[in-house]
């Protein structure tokens, strides 16, 4: 009988881990603590049939976690075993181990331009897909001559700038730098982690969620951000919302992600990809990011509505060879709302008034002191939203948009 295990160090379930299950076959999990009691809680533990709590993701920690789980195994059933991933923090250790442990399932090289944003890049570069000037940070350069190696990065960049980590998702350790002060002042808290330097992109922002069977694409669609997701850390909501079919800019994003994956010939050949661009204002498009996984937040969700295909479940479906969830039928449009937290004391939670069908969660309580997020991960409520009239939805986004829910003193 074949055997998955999920490895899920940082990332949550959107789904239901309830869909995992097989009659036919094993599916046990190994996650960290704070996911674990996030399952407890969702009342979901018990869905695998083994659970194995792990302090620290490392390649040693990771596959001597997994060589122990395979030893439980019978004999004839140790090599049939494979590592589901989607955790983004969790997918080149992961490969590592497949790699180490002799077990099926993409191995390191695959994995590599989407774990290190630099790599990313320049496996694009020879494709001809238009990338935002970039540089990778040289902590070593600029000590050495600090007015030269910003006087550089000025010449070949301009101002604002932007600096990011090479191996981070949802803005975590992102930063919008205007002038050589800014940038002079986060250097030196920057540390000795890995960063690029970008030219500050500005335009719309759009995410292509993309379904891959056996290297070709099954699913692509399209959706908008309301604003960069940077900008959640500064107080704004999170928030994006599929595109109808006739939007002009559509076509020309389901394209620009064909030609990127096409470009990524060496990747993964079963699971999604969370794909980011920039249209420009002159309408030009320009490659931000891609990621080997499903989008995270309520995406999976507006997923759900509008195409009748959960992503994040397509993704453990293709990871083991099965075919795509869901009805496949058009429904509504939907978009989904993350409010950031804000310090202080939570005195009031106040619900926006709003015309589309929706539903709220509220992730603090009144009375509950809360700080400014550092990453989306961290957010006070959510609303996932849906309409089958597109402009009502997008009408009431504003008002989510200029709405406080969270009051605090």
């Amino acid at each position: 009988m074949r055997t998955d295990i999920v490895v899920q160090d940082v990332a949550s379930f959107r789904i239901d881990p309830a869909v995992l299950s097989r009659p036919h076959r094993r599916t046990w999990l190994v996650t960290s603590p704070a996911q674990h009691q996030k399952l407890l809680k969702r009342g979901r533990a018990d869905v695998f049939s083994k659970t194995a709590v792990l302090e620290e993701f490392t390649v040693d920690s990771l596959a001597a976690c997994v060589e122990g789980m395979r030893a439980d195994l019978p004999g004839a059933d140790r090599d049939d075993v494979a590592l589901l991933c989607h955790d983004e923090y969790s997918l080149g250790v992961v490969a590592e181990v497949r790699a180490r442990l002799g077990l099926v399932g993409d191995e390191p090289a695959r994995l590599a331009p989407f774990t290190n944003k630099i790599a990313m890049k320049e496996a694009l570069r020879s494709a001809g897909i238009a990338l935002p000037a970039h540089r990778e940070w040289d902590a070593a350069a600029h000590r050495d001559d600090p007015d030269g190696y910003v006087a550089a990065l000025e010449e070949a960049l301009g101002w604002p700038m932007f600096v990011k980590p090479l191996d981070e998702s949802g803005s975590v350790g992102a930063r919008r730098l205007d002038d050589a002060a800014e940038l002079r002042a986060w250097a030196e808290e920057a540390g000795s982690r890995r960063f690029e330097v970008d030219e500050f992109l500005r335009g719309t922002l759009y995410h292509v969620d993309t379904a891959v069977q056996d290297g070709e694409i099954v699913h692509a669609e399209a959706n908008a951000y309301l604003h960069p997701c940077y900008e959640y850390v500064d107080g704004r909501v999170c928030a994006s919302h599929t595109l109808p079919d006739d939007h002009p800019a559509r076509p020309s994003l389901l394209e620009f992600n064909r030609r990127v994956l096409d470009a990524l010939a060496d990747k993964p050949r079963n699971g999604a990809y969370h794909h980011e661009i920039y249209q420009r204002p002159d309408g030009s498009l320009v490659f931000l990011e891609i990621a080997a996984r499903a989008p995270a937040a309520l995406v999976p969700s507006t997923s759900r509505i509008r195409w009748g295909l959960d992503i994040e479940e397509a993704h453990f479906r293709l990871q083991r060879g099965e075919g795509l969830p869901g009805s496949r039928t058009e429904g509504p449009h939907a978009a989904w709302v993350y409010f950031p937290k804000a310090e202080g004391r939570v005195s009031r939670l106040d619900r926006a008034r709003l015309r589309s069908d929706h539903h709220w969660q509220w992730n603090v309580e009144v009375g509950q002191t809360t700080s400014a997020p550092q990453d989306i991960r961290d957010f006070a409520a959510s609303v996932l939203l849906w309409n089958d009239d597109f402009d009502t939805l997008r009408r009431d986004l504003e008002v989510l948009d200029s709405h406080t829910a969270v009051i605090t003193d």
